[in-house]
């Protein structure tokens, strides 16, 4: 008798309502699926298919992605006429908290033809996707995505997705007549990306929750990427008028609206900001003319967008009137499958954190409740011996100690809000005077820099 399939194997297919069948994908999916993308992602039922969301799946689906192969998409298939119609992909690579590198999976081009919505398709895609995912080890998934959508299905508002300031070309200084530029912007050779890769770590380091990005993916930006996807970044240099390498920005390659975007921006140790920002907003503005157009006939481009995310020390340097208009951050949704492995694999991050507080040294439980389920922390000398499932038994047994709906408990994990914030928003979010303190210390705001690798 032949075996039953996982959701996890490439071979598993499974048949739907209406004579669909849910699948892996194999690379002749490729057209396919490009199509059936470029034809959801439009703005309006008039627009032309998007020809940049065709050419980002054309690489994903080469082989030669470093996060992706052929057979990570799943898809939705209608036999009878052989049309996808419906498909979503799994990204791979590593997030990090605090130094610990976690296994992440990302999910990506959610897309269903409009004429087969609202028949559970999108539920049967995240249902393999996340089987594929738990089977490559991955402890949390992220998605950038519609507001609300993906929380139905396990997924939470966890993290800073973006945020902005716009700096009008109006608004950036003039260099005074006859005095030369005292930095500038130049492209990155490939032997170089190793200096840009430590500069962009050192930008991190001021976050918590953050992206690494390995050798090979900065190498797949710069070198193999087809530029008429639009995605990812053109990784540039910035020098003194000696040519010494003084910086880095990674600067948008496409635009939708009147901006020239910069994804990062940072500089040596040593080396002024304040300094430096005024170049390079001049050398931005005359890259305006090289960015691919992802719409017909963009408006004109009038300002430089710096996205770089929340609390930036760019920001800082700039005056009122180039900060005059500014986008607060969306949001990352995230998911945990399983709160036991997460918390063990960042113990020591925790204990950390406990052994810098008041309460240094803690022993005892930690219950939490979360409504349909729990988990129970044990502490010994500041240890954490252990994370259990746990479930409040309201008639006789012990009682949480504190409580939070279904997945905002992530929220808290990882570090997007405060307890106290929580407490704000949610009434049914609490703690007692005894886990408060305990909470606070393990898990305080942290700041992220989520930055997606397409």
């Amino acid at each position: 008798m032949a075996r039953q399939r996982e959701m996890h194997d490439p071979d598993y297919r499974r048949e739907l309502d209406g004579g669909l069948v849910v699948r892996w994908s194999t690379p002749r999916d490729t057209e396919p699926i490009a199509e059936l993308s470029s034809f959801v992602f439009r703005r309006s039922a008039d627009e032309q298919p998007n020809r940049p969301v065709e050419a980002w799946i054309r690489d994903v689906m080469s082989g030669r992605h470093p996060h992706m192969d052929p057979g990570s998409y799943v898809v939705v298939e209608e036999p009878a006429t052989g049309r996808i119609v419906s498909a979503s992909c799994l990204l791979s690579y590593e997030i990090e908290l605090d130094g610990v590198r976690l296994p992440f999976g990302r999910p990506e081009i959610v897309a269903t033809h409009p004429a087969y919505r609202n028949r559970g398709l999108v539920r049967a895609l995240f249902g393999l996707l996340h089987a594929r995912s738990a089977a490559r080890g991955h402890l949390v998934q992220g998605i950038t995505g519609i507001p609300y959508y993906y929380k139905l299905f396990g997924y939470e508002y966890a993290a800073d997705l973006g945020g902005e300031v716009s700096v009008p070309f109006a608004a950036i200084p003039p260099l005074k007549e006859g005095e030369p530029e005292p930095y500038g912007l130049r492209t990155a050779t490939e032997p170089e990306l190793s200096t840009a890769r430590e500069l962009y770590d050192r930008d991190r380091a001021r976050y918590a929750l953050t992206t690494p990005i390995d050798e090979k993916y900065w190498r797949w930006v710069s070198c193999g990427m087809n530029r008429d996807s639009g995605e990812g970044w053109t990784t540039r240099l910035i020098v003194d008028r000696g040519g010494v390498i003084v910086g880095y920005t990674l600067t948008a390659r496409s635009r939708d609206a009147d901006e020239v975007g910069v994804r990062a921006l940072g500089v040596r140790a040593g080396t002024s900001l304040a300094a430096v920002v005024p170049s390079v907003l001049r050398a931005c503005v005359a890259l305006a003319n090289e960015l691919l157009p992802r719409r017909a006939e963009p408006p004109l481009p009038s300002r430089v967008t710096l996205w770089l995310w929340r609390e930036h020390p760019v920001y800082g340097v700039l005056t009122e009137a180039q900060a005059a208009r500014a986008v607060h951050p969306y949001a990352w949704y995230l998911r945990v499958a399983e709160l036991g492995p997460f918390i063990m694999k960042i113990r020591g991050v925790l204990e950390g954190r406990l052994a810098a507080s008041a309460l240094a040294g803690h022993t005892g439980e930690l219950r939490l409740t979360f409504y349909r389920g729990g988990m129970r922390l044990v502490f010994q000398d500041g240890r954490l011996e252990a994370v259990e499932d746990w479930r409040e038994d309201h008639a006789w047994g012990p009682r949480a100690q504190a409580g939070f709906p279904p997945n905002v408990f992530l929220r808290l994990l990882f570090g997007h809000r405060s307890l106290s914030e929580l407490r704000e928003g949610y009434p049914d979010v609490n703690a007692t005077d005894e886990a408060r303190p305990l909470l606070e210390a393990l898990f305080p705001p942290r700041r992220a820099w989520l930055l997606p690798l397409d």
